[in-house]
């Protein structure tokens, strides 16, 4: 088996699975503490927002078959600045990375292991995370299309359990405390968590198949949107926006909430455990890409060595927060929407999409012979 080629379904699994729990999990409480009873109509934004980007990925890559961001970046802004491009992405998918493990942590900790020392959960994860990245691209494809219906459903099973609890009533009135901008302003904080399909211009490289590619990795961003929209509408019909905004993980005080007969309850420890798949997928991701990314920036092919490394490194960068405030309320709000978001999500994707399509029409006009 080829460890380093993937097919669009496992794309379309791997980008799905990796954003759906992370978006609902960390930013379902921030929208609806800005928008109230309106956050659908944010969520929706989210989903436009979201779409729009991993569009805008995977034309780039369509267009540069077989490159990847550390590559193509070089032919469209040029060397020097190609290359620090491609540092820029390799830091973030870093940082990231880190964020992510000790936002897993934190949830860990506050959910079903409240007197477990920080870093020896750091640590297992990190060890988890690892084997599957040292194994290849595809290893990581063939775990997503296995992991990802099942995170799927750990998000639609419960809300289908708790539908009987829930009271349309609780969504108006629509727009009757809020504008348009204060909508508008709602998205952005989940925007960063469903715009970061940016990895896709490092995977796409690596597809057998290139035909239908943009489809597949639009709609895993949809499949990851409509998650997080419907999770938005189950947790406002069934507390209102009151209860939903003050809770840091609104969806896992949903599942708390059902109860069937007296025989269905006590489902968060099973939810928990399908959701840290999702959090598995995801790291793998970010440090493939980052480990990956870090060998093509040096000009090497051996690229497992950096995974060690990165992990180390990332490890390390996880424990500076102090608290889940610092690292899933500041890190966003101070860094990751007014930085990150605007440059490395949307700018520099944009840019470079504008000037491979204007590279490719110029090439076009070019009279033959």
């Amino acid at each position: 088996m080829d460890s380093m080629v993937l097919s669009n379904r496992q794309i379309f699994w791997m980008i799905a699975s990796m954003q759906m729990l992370m978006l609902i999990l960390l930013t379902s409480s921030a929208t609806v503490q800005i928008a109230k009873q309106d956050a659908w109509v944010s969520s929706l934004l989210v989903v436009v927002i979201g779409t729009s980007i991993a569009y805008c990925c995977a034309k780039i890559s369509t267009l540069y078959p077989g490159q990847t961001l550390i590559s193509f970046s070089h032919q469209l802004l040029g060397k020097w600045l190609g290359s620090f491009v491609g540092m820029l992405y390799i830091i973030y998918w870093i940082i990231v990375y880190a964020a992510i493990l000790r936002q897993f942590t934190s949830f860990i900790i506050g959910t079903i292991l409240p007197e477990t020392p920080i870093a020896s959960i750091l640590l297992i994860m990190s060890l988890a995370v690892i084997y599957p990245t040292i194994q290849g691209i595809t290893v990581i494809g063939r775990l997503s299309e296995v992991l990802g219906p099942i995170i799927v459903a750990g998000v639609l099973i419960p809300i289908l359990l708790a539908v009987n609890k829930m009271d349309i009533e609780r969504l108006f009135p629509v727009f009757g405390d809020n504008n348009a901008l204060t909508v508008l302003s709602a998205a952005i904080p989940s925007a960063p968590f469903l715009g970061d399909c940016i990895v896709l211009m490092m995977l796409i490289s690596f597809l057998k198949q290139k035909k239908s590619v943009i489809r597949h990795s639009v709609l895993s961003v949809l499949l990851a949107g409509l998650g997080f929209v419907l999770s938005i509408f189950a947790v406002l019909m069934m507390f209102g926006p009151m209860v939903t905004g003050s809770s840091p993980y609104p969806l896992l005080l949903l599942v708390r909430s059902i109860s069937i007969g007296g025989v269905v309850e006590n489902l968060d420890a099973i939810m928990t455990a399908i959701w840290m798949m999702s959090i598995f997928i995801k790291l793998s991701l970010y440090l493939f890409a980052a480990s990956y990314g870090t060998a093509e920036w040096f000009g090497t092919k051996r690229w497992r060595p950096f995974v060690w490394w990165i992990s180390l490194i990332g490890g390390l960068i996880a424990l500076i927060p102090r608290n889940y405030v610092e690292v899933s309320i500041v890190f966003p709000a101070k860094v990751a929407v007014p930085y990150i978001f605007p440059i490395l999500n949307v700018f520099l994707p944009l840019l470079m999409l504008m000037i491979a399509l204007a590279k490719r029409k110029r090439t076009d006009q070019l009279p033959y012979g």
